[in-house]
């Protein structure tokens, strides 16, 4: 079948030039029943969405090529989010990252290390027995370790070097509570 530049033939309709619109009145519903959805762009496979065990999957098919999530703020085109396949899906996101009270940003397989604010008091805290809390920094070009939270030991602070106490009030003063 050929009306003006779409011709339908079997399972594939073509346009010969410009764009297909489609304007429905209700839902635009797409049911393939092997679950997926291909993007190609000529010959090459771009991206999917598919079912993947009931999951919704998004899945760049160009290897090493990035999924960029893009969005419009102020009337200019931002990159909000961009997943690098080529570092195993690493996240860069152009701004802050804001989870609400109670909300833990967790790292480790198991969630061992985790930073939160629980609407009173902030927290980073090892939550794994016995994991050590080390806080290090660049001296020069050297890698140093400045402070250990030795957690085997109820919390035991460790400093690499000194402990200052600081020279711009003369009343400045390290103070000692407890039996030692």
């Amino acid at each position: 079948i050929s009306v003006d530049n779409i011709t339908i033939d079997g399972q594939e309709i073509d346009v010969s030039s410009g764009n297909l619109t489609l304007d429905v009145a209700g839902n635009i519903i797409f049911n393939a029943d092997d679950g997926g959805m291909q993007f190609h762009d000529g010959s090459d496979y771009i991206g999917s969405f598919g079912n993947s065990s009931s999951n919704f999957s998004i899945m760049s098919r160009t290897n090493d090529k990035d999924i960029v999530f893009k969005g419009i703020d102020n009337s200019s085109t931002i990159t909000a989010l961009t997943l690098d396949m080529s570092a195993a899906g690493e996240a860069t996101f152009n701004d802050d990252i804001n989870l609400h009270d109670g909300k833990r940003l967790r790292m480790g397989a198991g969630g061992d290390f985790e930073i939160f604010h629980d609407g009173s008091n902030n927290y980073i805290k090892g939550a794994s027995g016995d994991q050590d809390l080390i806080f290090q920094g660049v001296d020069g070009s050297s890698t140093i370790t400045a402070l250990t939270l030795d957690m085997s030991d109820a919390g035991t602070a460790l400093f690499n070097n000194k402990v200052g106490i600081g020279t711009t009030s003369p009343n400045a003063k390290l103070e000692v509570t407890g039996s030692s």
